[in-house]
């Protein structure tokens, strides 16, 4: 199927409908013979892109900036391999993930050329490109293969390119994908191969005809093929090769097999002469047109354009604030579909090719890129693919200045609490009505509270007028070391509908090495909070022999204060004599009350209990309560029920974990890092490492024997997830804060996983002393242990118990825990099992008050060996009869109902004895996972 969202155009030479599978060569007609000559030159004339045309820094974007995600380039893999990985995830998350990538592309990373002509195929299949070793499979292509639930494999090139164990292992994964290779006699039967996967036809853009891109297939024009990638992966248009001066066979056939009516060629006629394109029109091409330039860099630029030059309806939608810098092949390849798809929420990113420097062509586009877009001034964010090595700080620099007309800073407006209940406090929480607001800063803002206090006063408004300003004082964000926040108090409280919004001014707002002024912010709109139209909940619970029913009452936002619920709200009916009903109160906040039942002698002046009877029923009106938003509750009826006998288990069910506190290491002293410069490495909230999972992970620094200080710095980052093992090893150079936590940061699965951090203070060009001393080999990073992961467990009766036996119930609900780490000698008992989980850890609560049919337990482990699982066996015994039973081992005395005698016939534990139906009954089940129950209420 063609990429979800994607036209693509098909049809044969009539007009008609049609896939390419159906065409033949005794259907093809030859009437492109029968042109005339005015038609031919007037077709070889069409499309012609414009020339590069210089800009002036004047028309520059507004702002521009590298794009990093937790101050690091996302796509900066270790070398080509991890890069062509780091963009695979992205492309799989941002599809979906697990499920959401049924094929994928695998090339050689050595033999890079079959690479070049799979982005038409890749964006029809709508699938990353990875890249291997010719005589191996890449241990990460495996991981995603196997982690993405990937089905189909398609191998680009012959054995020479990617060899056949290399095949050989794709397909012995446990996934068992279908692998297909593509291949032909050479580059260009390969490149002719691809196309013909391709089922469907599309077209160059600003044409309505069956259209091919032709590049150079040689080695050295390569850079030109990766130019066109992301345009032929929108498109999906088949990418084929040439000579610079002959038309291959290969290419040839399958332009002439498939009817192909225009070629759009890559590069000027340095790289694919013009005796090529009359090749192309002598084989029977309608249209042959060129995307020019001298340089690959020049011809990216041109492409570029192409959505402001006639083509902006077939690429769309294309971002207008993003742009990539990309060296070549083999990133440009990779980066296609990321490019094409899923790096800018769905819009196409321009690709630009550099070299050692910014070239001329490049750094004029970014000149020329428009100050405003949509009435909006262009904060461009600029994205690296590769590390430094491949788009160096130098290009990246060069590329920002040519880029920015101004540096403005930009800031949000919102609350200064959370107030959208999305645990975080920023710019996205509405401001509600009050004195007080917050302003979110893009970067670090600096000065005393009285100078920010005079700034804030200039570029705030209320409603479009100047506002008045009391306080402006700085606060700080959580994991950022420096200001970037400002807390704003107001003289005069916003109300309902007011709107704020920051105007431009002359003032500069950054720190002394960033002097930005601040762009002009889309004014935020006071958003009171949501009105509560929720009635008061009134649940009525009678159980025979009890004295009284319960009249329990929840509201969120509280009861009102002073609130009665009298006599006459109150009617009890019932068979069995009459009842005096005492008014209740409450106070604001009260959820639960009690109404006392008192009866009266009956017809024959015999004294009845003053306990209910099966059928009793209380009814309290409609009105009789309100809440603090004045909302009243309807009309409930309760009625009196049976007592519980033996209530049964219906379910034991276990909360998703919540990650309340990672594990933190920190590289040893050996190593050199201290004081302010000193590393820590924090396990991520999500993950493998996340929480308890943690606390099994080590951290290990080495140096090995060979070391040499004198060559260039080489610092290896390992993960073992089966090891839980992060090894560092200082293989050869000198160190510094800042290269050893960049290698952490370009190492995916380290960062997957793991962060790392200094002190505020640090310096990053601070000298490391890595030692390869014997007693300094294999230095374990010291670790806190802190990891933790909280669980609740409800466990449901199917009747109301009065109380519940802690040892009992968990012992019965660990039990298939405690049989995991039998071999575990901290946890050999259940009392020891449990008491690992942490303080209280086996202290459970009725939900809400007895009489309930749920007990909750909240916990806490440091060790995920500990918890519970989905589907463990949960097997329950009868209450035995006392604890003394000869068989008391046995005893399940979980729950205990609300019936104070023992009822003869119920199966007991110890057959010479009856059971007491005051406990719990015989269950046998499993528990269930549910997103339902949170681990923390």
């Amino acid at each position: 199927m063609a990429a979800a969202g994607r036209a693509v155009r098909a049809r044969d030479r009539t007009g008609r409908s049609r896939t390419r599978r159906n065409i033949t060569l005794t259907t093809y007609s030859k009437r492109r013979g029968r042109r005339s000559l005015a038609a031919i030159l007037a077709a070889m004339l069409i499309a012609s892109v414009l020339a590069v045309v210089a800009g002036s820094p004047a028309q520059a974007a507004n702002t521009a900036s590298e794009v990093l995600v937790d101050d690091a380039r996302e796509f900066a893999g270790q070398d080509r391999y991890d890069t062509a990985l780091r963009l695979a995830k992205n492309f799989a998350t941002n599809k979906g993930g697990l499920g959401a990538v049924p094929a994928v592309f695998i090339a050689s990373g050595e033999t890079l050329v079959d690479s070049i002509s799979v982005a038409g195929f890749a964006g029809y299949a709508d699938a990353p490109i990875l890249l291997t070793p010719t005589g191996s499979l890449h241990g990460g292509v495996a991981d995603f293969i196997e982690d993405y639930d990937v089905k189909t494999v398609y191998v680009l090139g012959g054995s020479a390119a990617v060899g056949d164990a290399t095949l050989g292992a794709i397909e012995g994964l446990l996934s068992k994908p279908t692998v297909t290779r593509i291949a032909g006699a050479d580059r260009y039967g390969t490149a002719a191969a691809v196309a013909g996967m391709i089922e469907a036809e599309s077209s160059w853009c600003g044409t309505d005809a069956v259209s091919a891109v032709l590049i150079n297939g040689s080695s050295d024009a390569l850079p030109f093929g990766v130019a066109v990638q992301t345009t032929a992966y929108r498109l999906q248009l088949p990418v084929l090769m040439t000579l610079a001066d002959e038309l291959p066979d290969a290419t040839a056939d399958y332009i002439d097999k498939n009817d192909v009516e225009h070629v759009q060629i890559i590069g000027g006629t340095d790289t694919v002469s013009a005796g090529v394109a009359s090749a192309l029109t002598t084989l029977g091409v309608d249209t042959v047109a060129r995307v020019d330039g001298d340089s690959a860099a020049a011809v990216s630029v041109e492409l570029a354009k192409l959505a402001g030059n006639g083509c902006g309806d077939d690429l769309a939608p294309v971002s207008t604030n993003r742009v990539v810098l990309v060296r070549g092949n083999p990133d440009g390849v990779a980066a296609a579909p990321v490019l094409a798809s899923t790096l800018a929420n769905g819009d196409l990113v321009t690709p630009l090719i550099v070299g050692d420097t910014l070239p001329a062509s490049v750094r004029d586009y970014l000149a020329a890129t428009p100050q405003v877009v949509g009435g909006s001034k262009l904060a461009l964010g600029i994205v690296a693919i590769g590390g430094t090595a491949a788009v160096s700080a130098d290009v990246m620099a060069a590329a920002i200045d040519a880029a920015a007309s101004s540096g403005s800073l930009s800031v949000g407006i919102g609350a200064t609490t959370d107030t959208n209940r999305d645990n975080k406090i920023n710019a996205d929480d509405p401001v509600r009505p009050g004195t007080a607001f917050s302003l979110y800063f893009s970067d670090d803002v600096a000065g005393t509270d009285a100078e920010l206090l005079a700034k804030v006063r200039d570029i705030v408004e209320v409603n479009g007028a100047v506002a008045q300003v009391a306080t402006a004082t700085t606060a700080t964000i959580t994991g950022v070391c420096t200001p970037r926040r400002v807390d704003v108090t107001l003289s005069k409280a916003l109300t309902n509908g007011d709107t704020l919004s920051a105007a431009s001014s002359v003032h500069t707002f950054g720190t002394q090495s960033d002097q930005r002024r601040l762009a002009p912010v889309t004014p935020e709109k006071v958003v009171a909070a949501p009105a509560d139209t929720t009635r008061p909940k009134v649940t009525i619970i009678g159980i025979a022999n009890e004295t009284a029913f319960q009249i329990r009452i929840a509201d969120a936002g509280g009861l009102d204060s002073g609130a009665e619920i009298t006599a006459d709200e109150l009617t009890f009916t019932s068979g069995k004599g009459t009842a005096t009903l005492g008014a209740v109160t409450h106070t604001a906040g009260e959820t639960t009350a009690t109404v006392a039942v008192t009866r009266a002698a009956d017809a024959g002046g015999n004294a009845t209990a003053d306990t209910l009877v099966v059928g009793d029923r209380l009814t309290i009106k409609s009105g009789a309560l309100a809440d603090t938003s004045e909302n009243v509750n309807a009309s409930t009826t309760g009625r009196a029920i049976a007592e519980p006998k033996s209530p049964r288990i219906t379910s034991v069910l276990l909360s998703n974990p919540l990650y309340s506190a990672q594990n933190v290491w920190t590289v040893p002293d050996s190593v050199g890092a201290t004081g302010d410069n000193a590393i820590t490495i924090t396990a991520k909230a999500s993950g493998d490492a996340a929480g308890a999972a943690g606390n099994a992970w080590s951290v290990v620094f080495d140096t090995p024997s060979t070391y040499s200080a004198e060559k260039a710095s080489d610092i290896d980052v390992r993960v073992d997830t089966k090891g839980k093992t992060v090894t560092v090893r200082f293989v050869n150079g000198p160190a510094t804060v800042g290269s050893l936590l960049a290698a952490l940061k370009a190492n995916s699965a380290f960062d997957e996983r793991f962060s790392a951090g200094t002190g505020c203070d640090a310096v990053a060009t601070t000298a490391l002393t890595p030692s390869n001393a014997a007693d300094d080999r294999d230095a374990a990073a010291s670790a806190t242990g802190a990891g933790r992961t909280q669980f609740a467990i409800e466990v449901r009766f199917g009747a109301y118990i009065a109380t519940h036996v802690d040892d009992e119930l968990l012992a019965d609900i660990f039990a298939r825990t405690l049989a995991r780490n039998r071999n575990n000698e901290d946890a050999d008992t259940q009392s020891e099992l449990i008491a690992l989980l942490g303080t209280d850890a086996g202290t459970g609560t009725l939900v809400g008050t007895a009489p309930s049919k749920t007990v909750r337990y909240e916990m806490e482990t440091a060790s995920v060996a500990y918890m519970p699982m989905d589907r463990d066996r949960v097997l329950t015994l009868a209450g035995a009869e006392a604890a003394t039973d000869a068989d008391a081992n046995k005893a399940g005395d979980q729950a205990r109902a609300l019936v104070a005698h023992v009822a003869t016939g119920y199966a007991p534990d110890d057959p010479n004895e009856p059971a007491d139906e005051s406990k719990n009954g015989k269950s046998d089940l499993r528990i269930s996972q549910t997103s339902s129950i949170k681990a923390r209420n």
